[in-house]
């Protein structure tokens, strides 16, 4: 013990008088996440909105419209094409190549941000109730993912929603249970079917042998009704996911997330424990009536889905996802275990709408650290979770400069969000934290998995080293740091530490 002592005394010397690794490769960037603009619903135009960003001190930001704001209530058994909708504004109705074409044409009149387009998603809402008893409510249409970085356009337009289709439910080798399961289905379909078919004989019985100087206009007209009907039926499979079931939880968020996993993208969970409740106007002819509109909070989809690449932690991501002990690391704690492939990292979000109050695009920021400006290292570093995020201006006046984790013996290290292959105990970790003249004093607690072990008060700066004595004998582990004791306002994503066996 007393040796390995000696060499973190060394060592400490060593790495002291070295450019460590934040400074020799990383450039910090304050991330704005997270726009609305006119497009779907915001204030302000696109334009505006370049120019707000512009006069901001935001290094990157990321706009995010809603990709849809349809809904669509369909009257059973006919509910394909007897239906209503309510469609707001949405990049789906502005046009996708006009609002990613517009967003990098502002980009590129600014040289001192990067402003980038993204999709605020809505994949899956459901109805409870029955119009004709006027008790119809509208559930979870707010829960949302934020997506940017993926590789074509074309990807975008194909996001899976219920407007643009979550698939279909194909038989998986037992046909009598899938036909069983879906009776009601495919009765209809076979009856649209028999009914298309017996109105082409009956025009064509008209046309060519009864009736052929008279057109049938009833008869053509009745035939191109069905052959609509089976158009918007076809491919006469079961959906997936529909909006009449209420029993979907993950799944039609697990078919977003797996699109834009295929697509190379970066998805992450939107205020995840926020309760969303509001009353709308909905004018169906001869049922006009109010409708509730209520999304209940979602933390449990972060860890009952798989592959995305992490949540909002701020502001509404702390109580029950971030907190030490949380669904996070549960969720960081299986990815150490093997049972995911992939870590949940977290950013902090402005949805900014429409404040007269531009301060407040400092309120609730990412810090993300990147090999340079461009895009392409921006979107690896958010990939890669090299990032922290901060909520009530703290980042406004504390920093992080370096938060890294050394192993003695070999000297190698891993910065947030990298992962450290150690091969003998203990584990040094360097933590350099800056702040401005101004500032308030801060408690920053690190924490190993959701053990805090150590608690460091703040009044200036803070450039300190920390030898982890106590690690696990076996298995995999990570570090964390949580700035602010009784009301947390800034979280690191993890320090990983894969031990060799």
């Amino acid at each position: 013990m007393k040796q390995s002592k000696i060499k973190f005394i060394l060592l400490i010397i060593i790495f002291s008088s070295l450019t460590l690794a934040n400074s020799k490769n990383y450039i910090r960037l304050k991330v704005g996440i997270h726009f609305d603009s006119q497009v779907s619903g915001g204030r302000y135009s696109l334009d505006e909105l370049g120019s707000i960003i512009h006069n901001s001190n935001l290094d990157v930001a990321i706009i995010t419209d809603h990709d849809n704001m349809k809904v669509t209530y369909g009257i059973k058994p006919f509910r394909n094409f007897l239906k209503y909708s309510i469609n707001k504004n949405s990049v789906s109705n502005f046009g996708y190549k006009k609002y990613f074409d517009t967003i990098n044409k502002i980009n590129s009149n600014y040289s001192n941000v990067e402003i980038i387009p993204g999709i605020e998603a809505v994949p899956y809402y459901s109805w409870q109730g029955n119009p004709f008893k006027k008790n119809l409510k509208l559930c979870n249409w707010h829960r949302h993912l934020l997506i940017f970085g993926m590789d074509n356009l074309s990807a975008y337009k194909k996001l899976p929603s219920i407007p643009q289709g979550l698939g279909y439910e194909k038989p998986n080798g037992n046909w009598a249970e899938y036909i069983g399961k879906h009776y009601i289905h495919f009765v209809l379909q076979i009856f649209f079917i028999l009914i298309f078919c017996l109105s082409v004989l009956i025009t064509i019985n008209k046309l060519l042998i009864r009736h052929r100087s008279n057109v049938p206009v009833i008869s053509i007209l009745f035939t191109l009704g069905f052959a609509f009907i089976l158009y918007i039926n076809y491919p006469f499979l079961p959906k997936k996911f529909t909006q009449y079931d209420n029993s979907n939880e993950s799944g039609p968020f697990q078919e977003l997330i797996n699109h834009v996993y295929k697509n190379n993208g970066i998805i992450f969970w939107a205020h995840p424990e926020v309760n969303h409740e509001e009353i709308i106007p909905v004018n169906i002819p001869m049922l006009e009536q109010n409708v509730k509109v209520t999304t209940k909070a979602y933390p449990h989809l972060i860890s009952e889905t798989i592959n995305h690449s992490g949540f909002a932690v701020f502001w509404e991501g702390m109580n029950i996802l971030g907190k030490p002990g949380g669904l996070w690391d549960f969720s960081l704690e299986e990815y150490c275990k093997g049972i995911r492939s992939r870590p949940i990292y977290t950013i902090s979000e402005l949805d900014f709408e429409e404040s007269n109050n531009l301060k407040l695009l400092n309120e609730s920021n990412t810090f993300i650290f990147s090999k340079d400006k461009s895009r392409r290292s921006i979107f690896e570093a958010i990939k890669t979770g090299r990032m922290y995020s901060t909520r009530n201006f703290i980042g406004e006046t504390l920093f992080i400069e370096d938060f890294s984790a050394y192993d003695i013996s070999t000297e190698q290290s891993a910065f947030i969000g990298e992962t450290l292959k150690l091969t003998t105990k203990p584990v040094a970790l360097h933590i350099k934290i800056s702040q401005t003249l101004d500032s308030k004093p801060i408690t920053v607690m690190l924490y190993r998995n959701s053990i805090k072990i150590k608690e460091f008060n703040i009044k200036e700066n803070l450039d300190t080293w920390f030898t982890d004595e106590n690690i696990p004998d076996t298995g995999n582990f990570y570090y964390k740091l949580y700035g602010g004791k009784n009301w947390v306002t800034l979280v690191t994503n993890p320090i990983f530490i894969n031990q060799k066996r």
